[in-house]
């Protein structure tokens, strides 16, 4: 029997994928930065929000502060930017 292409096998990502590289680190706390979100984050690196917090346990209480301090900076950024969008409107 010939395979037919809905019987081929599907391809499957490499274990490398599944890793935290120092380049996907870097990415996620931009990224986490930019957006606030675990979630949003791990996504954009192509990792779970499962995967990131275990990283930041296994990477321990250096990256911990680095994670937050990139929470923060988000935060702000967002009220800044919300309060410039209040002052605009009320011109």
């Amino acid at each position: 029997m010939i395979p037919t292409d809905s019987a081929a096998p599907k391809s499957r990502r490499s274990n490398a994928d599944y890793r935290w590289t120092r380049a996907k680190i870097l990415t996620f706390l931009h990224a986490l930065a930019r957006t606030t979100s675990v979630a949003a984050a791990a996504r954009h690196v192509g990792m779970s929000r499962q995967s990131a917090y275990r990283l930041r346990a296994r990477l321990g209480k250096e990256f911990a502060d680095v994670w937050d301090e990139g929470l923060r900076l988000g935060a702000a950024r967002k009220v800044t930017v919300s309060m410039q969008g209040d002052r605009r409107g009320a011109r």
